[in-house]
């Protein structure tokens, strides 16, 4: 190729190169965003920075797994509440609703329907740890109540109890009247309790017939 030639080639590729790295550079500048212009993510602006060493590893894993379970031990315990209940023996055997507590100006009671027992909401549901309470009436306005044969429980007796789960069944262990005053016997328990209740038919109906009754081990659901 004559030096003329070569002359021109090397300056027109040279001519190529820069307008190249002018394009390049002209990129770059475009694309940076300006100071004091960005918005920061709040998730990490407003975290302090925490060093991830193989400790904070394992503690942030291990609240995370206790976490887990400690949901995992509220549903496995959690059960559906009861529908129904039989007492074999004095021939009981009725549905059972759910009754949640009101205040008014007669003070705090449950409303039990007159045609059902009446599971009281905030007590332990069957399966489950807890003190399971129900009541029924044992005399209404049209005539004897659910638990009118209830006056004639004994221990030994057993009790169903069903829900959605299935049939739970429990053995009567105590019989005791208290004053209607007396709320210990709602308390809750670490251990399964089915406690019935009703009132005394004495004219007054200011005490009530309690009836405690303890899970037949294995205690379990039934189909």
């Amino acid at each position: 190729m004559p030096r003329g030639l070569r002359r021109v080639a090397l300056l027109a590729w040279t001519t190529l190169l820069l307008v190249a790295c002018v394009r390049v550079q002209v990129q770059r500048t475009s694309t940076v965003e300006p100071v004091g212009e960005r918005t920061p993510t709040p998730a990490v602006a407003e975290r302090p920075a925490v060093e991830r060493t193989p400790e904070t590893v394992v503690q942030v894993e291990g609240a995370r797994s206790a976490q887990a379970s400690g949901l995992r031990t509220l549903f496995r315990y959690r059960m559906p509440p009861p529908t129904a209940l039989q007492v074999a023996r004095l021939g009981i055997d009725v549905r059972v609703v759910d009754v949640a507590s009101v205040a008014d100006e007669r003070g705090w009671y449950w409303p039990v329907p007159p045609d059902a027992a009446a599971h009281l909401a905030g007590t332990a549901n069957p399966g489950e740890p807890g003190n399971i309470a129900i009541t029924g009436h044992v005399d209404t306005e049209r005539g004897p109540g659910v638990f009118w044969r209830l006056l004639e429980v004994q221990p030994g007796d057993e009790v169903t109890v069903w829900s959605a789960a299935g049939s739970f069944t429990y053995r009567v262990t105590e019989v005791r009247v208290v004053p209607e005053d007396d709320r210990s016997v709602l308390r809750q328990s670490d251990r399964e309790l089915l406690t019935l209740l009703t009132c005394v038919p004495d004219g007054r109906y200011d005490h009530r017939l309690v009836v405690r009754a303890e899970p037949l081990r294995p205690a379990m659901a039934q189909r």
